[in-house]
C-alpha cells in the first residue's frame, strides 16, 4: 500500500475516474466485506502510518498534541489525517491537497472492482485464485507488482497505468483469502509466499478430499478490520 502513497504524494498528475456508485454497486456482496472496502481500509491505514512516520513523529507528535495510541486506534478519514499531518493547513487547504489522493484511491478501487467484470479477467482463474490456480495466481501478482515498480522507477512517467495495475493486483491478492480455505485451516496471518514466490505453499493433491462427504459448509468468522462498522466475513471451504 505504500506504492499508493508514492503514486500521489510524489506526483500531481491525475486522470478521470469511474464514479464511485459503480464501484459500490459492482462490488456489493451482501454481508461480506467487499474488495473496495478492504482496499479503502488498507489505504487509510497505510496513510495513517505514512503521515505518522514522515510528519507527526518528526514533529514531536505535533508538539505533544497527538497521542500515539489514540492516533493508531481511532478511525480516520483522509481529511482527518491531513489535518493531523499538516496542522498549519486551513480547511480549504486540506480539501485542496487531499483531493488528488482521493481521486487516486477511487481509481485504484475502480480497477480493483472491474477485475470481476472485465471480459479479459472475469473468468480468468489466476485473477481470482479459482480452479486451484494457486501458483498461477501468485505469478500474476508477481508480474503485476514488477510492472508497477518498473513504472515507478521511470522518471516523469504518467502513473495512471501503475495505479490501475495496483488495483488489479490487490483484487487477486484479496481473492486468495476469500476463494481458498486458508482461514478455515486456522491461519490467522497472511501467506508470506504470495507475490514473492510462485509456489504459495502446500496445496491439496488433485485426488485429495478437502470437503466432507456431505459437501462444503460455510463458516462465519468475525472480521477484525473495520471502516465505519464491523463486518462479518463469510467464506466457503476451499481446496487448499
Amino acid at each position: 500500500m505504500y506504492w499508493l502513497i508514492y503514486l500521489i504524494v510524489y506526483t500531481s498528475h491525475t486522470d478521470a475516474f469511474i464514479p464511485q456508485p459503480l464501484i459500490a454497486d459492482g462490488a456489493s456482496t451482501g454481508e461480506s466485506i467487499t474488495h473496495t472496502e478492504i482496499t479503502q481500509i488498507a489505504f487509510i491505514r497505510s496513510l495513517t502510518r505514512f503521515f505518522y512516520e514522515t510528519r507527526i513523529a518528526p514533529n514531536n507528535n505535533n508538539n505533544g498534541t497527538v497521542n500515539q495510541q489514540d492516533y493508531f486506534t481511532k478511525q480516520h478519514t483522509i481529511d482527518d489525517l491531513y489535518k493531523l499531518a499538516h496542522p498549519e493547513y486551513s480547511s480549504a487547504q486540506v480539501e485542496f491537497y487531499s483531493l488528488p489522493l482521493k481521486f487516486t484511491l477511487d481509481l485504484v478501487m475502480t480497477y480493483n472492482a472491474l477485475v470481476d467484470f472485465d471480459p479479459s479477467t472475469r473468468i480468468l482463474s489466476p485473477a481470482h485464485f479459482d480452479s486451484e490456480a494457486f501458483n498461477n495466481g501468485s505469478r500474476r501478482i508477481i508480474q503485476l507488482r514488477q510492472k508497477v515498480l518498473n513504472e515507478l522507477r521511470t522518471p516523469n512517467r504518467d502513473l495512471t497505468d501503475a495505479r490501475q495495475k495496483t488495483g488489479q493486483l490487490l483484487h487477486t491478492l484479496q481473492d486468495f483469502y476469500s476463494h481458498s480455505n486458508w482461514v478455515e485451516m486456522g491461519n490467522t496471518d497472511v501467506n508470506t509466499l504470495i507475490g514473492r514466490n510462485e509456489t504459495v505453499g502446500q496445496v491439496a493433491a488433485p485426488n485429495q478430499a478437502t470437503c466432507s462427504d456431505t459437501g462444503c459448509t460455510k463458516k462465519t468468522q468475525k472480521c477484525v478490520i473495520s471502516l465505519a462498522k464491523n463486518y462479518d466475513k463469510k467464506m466457503s471451504t476451499g481446496v487448499l
